[in-house]
């Protein structure tokens, strides 16, 4: 009798430890993530991770050969960039990743703060060289041979919005809610990059997207695709919380953040956004191949 009592103890505390561990076993995710508006609707889940089992760990990056090095021995499970840039990586072999879900379909705007909306002959900075505003606006200019017409400049939106505010620039090419920081100083919107990009092809412009880590298992995949969806939920149903957290992180007055919510359109969207993903890849392909190395991504890119 005694020596099944020890054994019943044994047992008992054996399963204690093996809850235990079960229980502390959180499933770390490292997501980067770019400075600037994508921050946006993931500010919550990067201020406070309330997750059960998945902690998150958001590492900002700023320009695209900071990426690129990040990237480089696939030490990411998530990888949130503009739609151009994923699949640029991917052709080239940088990464091996997929298509998880593209949530920002409008961002850049056409600024000045001069009285006239024409351009021609004046400089124009564009925030990031090759970013997705900087590809569409080059072949808006070359299908209205404006390219030897304009002067271009590139810079980080910061820099380009504080000449701007100075007046020391008097044309920029920005995403908001740096748009919406030069509006407040009286600038205007010539150009809306996203409508530029409709009237080529009668279809939603793909910003931002979401990349994972072809080696995420696909439960995991799947808990962290629900995880994203309900968090963009949220952002719909009441954005306050994202705009108070977003406005910690970019150091950029709430006030101005809620404005360029007029302008942004955050919809998560996974394979529903396929048609005009491959519309864009398309077009891109047509107008400027060398973007993404010439090619389209195979389809087990777009399938999870």
């Amino acid at each position: 009798m005694k020596n099944i009592s020890k054994l019943i103890f044994t047992l008992t505390i054996l399963l204690f430890i093996l809850s235990a561990n079960t229980f502390s076993q959180i499933q770390e995710i490292n997501v980067l993530i770019p400075f600037g508006p994508s921050i946006i609707p993931f500010a919550p889940l990067m201020s406070s991770n309330n997750q059960v089992d998945i902690k998150f760990n958001f590492i900002i990056w700023r320009t695209i050969d900071e990426l690129a090095i990040k990237v480089k021995d696939g030490n990411f499970d998530i990888l949130i960039s503009p739609f151009v840039t994923l699949v640029n990586l991917q052709n080239k072999g940088i990464i091996k990743a997929r298509h998880l879900a593209t949530f920002n379909w409008a961002s850049f705007y056409l600024v000045t703060n001069k009285n006239k909306k024409d351009f021609v002959g004046e400089n124009i900075y564009i925030a990031q060289k090759g970013s997705t505003q900087d590809i569409i606006f080059s072949i808006y200019l070359q299908e209205k041979n404006l390219k030897d017409k304009v002067h271009i400049y590139y810079s980080t939106p910061q820099e380009i919005t504080t000449l701007f505010i100075a007046k020391k620039i008097n044309y920029a090419l920005l995403p908001e809610p740096y748009v919406s920081m030069c509006l407040s100083e009286g600038g205007s919107i010539i150009l809306d990059i996203q409508r530029v990009y409709r009237d080529f092809n009668k279809a939603h412009l793909p910003i931002t997207s979401i990349g994972i880590n072809e080696k995420i298992r696909k439960d995991l995949v799947i808990k962290i695709d629900r995880i994203f969806r309900d968090n963009f939920k949220k952002l719909h149903d009441n954005p306050d919380p994202f705009i108070e957290k977003a406005s910690s992180i970019l150091k950029i007055d709430k006030n101005i953040i809620n404005l360029s919510f007029k302008r942004h359109s955050f919809r998560y969207q996974g394979n529903s956004a396929k048609k005009d993903l491959l519309t864009f890849l398309n077009f891109i392909l047509e107008k400027t191949p060398q973007v993404i190395d010439n090619k389209l991504p195979n389809e087990e890119f777009f399938k999870i």
